[in-house]
């Protein structure tokens, strides 16, 4: 089936838009995740504050909650793993829309 040049744009600037709001998710949940990291390292500093007065306690409650920490820093290790793909992916989106553009 032949499309005619107004069917070909107008499929074009679909597919552009949708790259553009992809590009905007994954700028969204990057952003996210920058914040939810910087709020994490707070939390860790005061953590470390609040138990350099307290080193017994810290040490039983890291030995009884070896597995939940164990499970929480694979999470992490998950997230930093999407979150590296997800860079990788604004870059492939961005170069898309360029080369859509000419």
């Amino acid at each position: 089936m032949l499309q005619t040049n107004r069917e070909v744009r107008k499929m074009n600037n679909y597919y552009k838009n949708k790259l553009k709001d992809r590009l905007t998710y994954c700028k969204d949940w990057k952003q996210s995740i920058d914040m939810y990291l910087a709020n994490k390292e707070i939390t860790k500093k005061a953590d470390d504050e609040y138990y350099k007065s307290k080193p017994l306690l810290k040490l039983i409650l890291d030995v009884y909650f070896i597995p939940f920490n164990i499970i929480r820093f694979l999470k992490y290790l998950r997230m930093i793993h999407e979150y590296k793909k997800n860079q990788v992916e604004i870059r492939v989106l961005r170069q898309e829309l360029k080369n859509h553009e000419n």
